[in-house]
């Protein structure tokens, strides 16, 4: 399931056992954006290959043998003579034995016997060979297969997910078609209408995202999963248009001196809260407040009536603010906090 970042991110940590992982060195080194690292590192974490400082490595599991069946069925399909391990002799209670559910990669048997008794699967398969444009190899039948047994996606639904992938440049690619099944099954999404919502969000995405990138001149031909995460929830719940959100660039690149996307959602988040919808509002509002501020001054407080009110800014600048405030004890903070 890794891409291209985190393989790389991955193997760049292996070369330099001995230097301490900084994202800039590590940017500098692969070519790879600082918010894709992030996102790489993440996932090795999760998957258990890399651990944080203070962090204590989990003890490795136990692998448990092959059985002589699955050495039978690895010996056929792949030719390779596999040896049974002995396993000691010990008495488990049955009571301690404790079953995961395991990923079982479908053997060719196992397909054909899907193929043979199930319509919705030989259907399944026909309408992927029409996607992909070619016959469907052992490697792909055993990937859609995994998503509609092991994950409960019907056949229509991994469909939608094959062609997306082929709009989006990724037609045939099987590890991003079972990273986006896994995540949907995750997420249930399991039916065709939530599906179609689905796409459409992310098509919704990938189309500012192509605005963004003309506008800010981002080179990453695709956002990364946490930056698509930002752009549904920004087009499609928050209702913004890539004015807005460029417009959220700009003050972010002001205070921060770069794109950092959790500030820029931050931005985005209090002005959708304060109920605005286009541009407009928010200049006129950021208008007015930069006059009350000005009005509100010791130098211009003659003649302001003291029930004078303007309305509330976006609230997007948490440093501004805190200097503003009249609650901060400037005897109680520490020099230079």
């Amino acid at each position: 399931m890794a891409g291209k970042a985190q393989l790389k991110v991955l193997l760049w940590l292996y070369r330099n056992p001995s230097v301490t992982p900084d994202i800039d060195i590590i940017s500098k080194d692969t070519g790879i954006p600082r918010d894709e690292i992030d996102d790489a590192m993440l996932y090795w974490i999760d998957a258990g290959l890399v651990i944080k400082d203070g962090e204590t490595a989990p003890a490795p599991a136990e692998k448990e043998p092959f059985s002589a069946t699955e050495n039978a069925r690895l010996q056929a399909v792949y030719s390779i003579p596999v040896k049974e391990k002995e396993v000691p002799v010990a008495v488990v209670p049955p009571a301690e034995k404790k079953e995961k559910p395991v990923l079982v990669k479908p053997s060719i048997k196992d397909i054909s016997m899907r193929i043979g008794e199930s319509e919705s699967v030989r259907s399944m398969f026909t309408e992927a060979q029409e996607v992909f444009g070619r016959t469907l190899g052992y490697d792909a039948q055993s990937s859609l297969l995994i998503l509609h047994d092991h994950y409960s996606l019907p056949p229509e639904v991994i469909i939608m997910i094959c062609s997306y992938a082929k709009t989006v440049g990724k037609q045939g690619s099987l590890a991003y078609i079972m990273k986006i099944g896994a995540s949907w099954a995750e997420c249930g999404i399991t039916d065709f209408e939530s599906a179609s919502n689905k796409i459409a969000r992310m098509e919704n995405a990938q189309n500012v995202w192509d605005d963004f990138r003309r506008l800010t001149g981002v080179e990453n031909p695709k956002p990364t999963q946490k930056q698509e995460d930002f752009l549904e929830l920004w087009i499609n719940d928050y209702s913004f248009d890539t004015d807005i959100i460029y417009y959220a660039y700009e003050r972010t690149v002001e205070m921060k001196g770069k794109l950092n996307w959790s500030y820029m959602n931050g931005i985005l988040r209090s002005w959708h809260e304060s109920g605005f919808r286009t541009l407009a509002e928010i200049e006129k509002a950021e208008k007015e407040f930069t006059e009350g501020v000005k009005a509100s001054a010791p130098e211009n407080r003659t003649g302001v009536k003291s029930s004078q009110k303007y309305d509330k800014p976006p609230s997007y600048d948490v440093e501004q603010a805190v200097r503003r405030s009249k609650m901060v004890d400037p005897k109680k903070t520490k020099k230079g906090q």
